[in-house]
């Protein structure tokens, strides 16, 4: 009978204080319908003492159920978040040929895979080594995938260095070999440690270098910072899987789990 009771009241003073505030716009619109003029105190739709009672009225309601006001916030954040996504998914759908098609872009797998990956990425981002473990184990147990991979340096002037290095050795045809070894190694992404790992591949070092510092690998990386923050994206790691966003390190079988649940979709 408790709950009852309980449960009456909030609805009850929900009720009431939507009440006054209906009463309260629809005076206050015939008010202002019948005059510009700036109102006088005796012209207001209420007493001092009416509004005085009415805003304890609506404060004591409030202490007496301070759920009503978090149930507001987390409405008013599920709102938000909501937007954010459909924005994000606007900015997909405007730079779709650049993520899913640009020749620019590196890729592994399938070519005709039936389900793209999109990976956004720093070379000294922790979770993003771990995210490595599970694009390499993706790519190998799934043939009909196909996985491309944007660089996305946000963390360090290394970061940048390392990310120009990685392209720099797409023009020599071993940006995946450069990657991996940019992904398993500790070592700081300095010059002289991408030129060794350089070395170890077998690339002309001197080339690799002077790549590094062209205008189209720098307009590149320009443009992977642009589409990102169009979809609201400020920290690595981010994926793309199909037509779903997903912000921050998925294990394995969640990964895995996805990719599914997006070719149930596709049927």
């Amino acid at each position: 009978m408790a709950l009852i009771r309980q449960t009456g009241k909030k609805l009850m003073g929900s009720a009431a204080i939507l009440a006054v505030m209906v009463g309260f716009c629809g005076v206050g619109s015939m008010a202002h319908a019948q005059s510009q003029t700036p109102a006088s105190s005796s012209d207001l739709p209420f007493t001092e003492s009416q509004r005085g009672a009415m805003e304890d009225f609506v404060r004591n309601f409030i202490l007496d159920n301070p759920e009503v006001l978090i149930e507001s916030v987390n409405r008013m954040h599920e709102k938000e978040q909501q937007q954010k996504e459909k924005e994000a998914k606007g900015a997909l759908d405007e730079h779709r040929q650049y993520l899913y098609e640009d020749k620019a872009v590196p890729e592994i797998g399938n070519p005709k895979g039936d389900i793209t990956i999109i990976e956004f990425f720093d070379y000294n981002c922790g979770y993003c080594k771990r995210a490595y473990d599970v694009v390499n184990k993706t790519a190998e147990n799934d043939k009909n995938i196909k996985i491309r991979l944007i660089e996305f340096p946000i963390l360090s002037p290394q970061s940048e260095t390392a990310s120009k290095w990685a392209l720099s050795a797409s023009k020599q045809g071993k940006y995946w070999e450069f990657h991996q070894e940019l992904m398993s190694s500790p070592a700081p992404k300095t010059e002289e440690n991408l030129a060794e790992m350089g070395k170890k591949l077998g690339l002309d070092v001197e080339k690799l270098k002077k790549d590094a510092e062209g205008e189209d690998i720098a307009k590149e990386l320009e443009k992977n910072k642009e589409v990102a923050r169009s979809m609201g994206l400020s920290g690595t790691p981010a994926f793309i899987v199909g037509d779903e966003i997903l912000r921050g390190f998925v294990e394995y079988e969640g990964f895995k789990a996805i990719i599914a649940d997006q070719r149930k979709k596709a049927k």
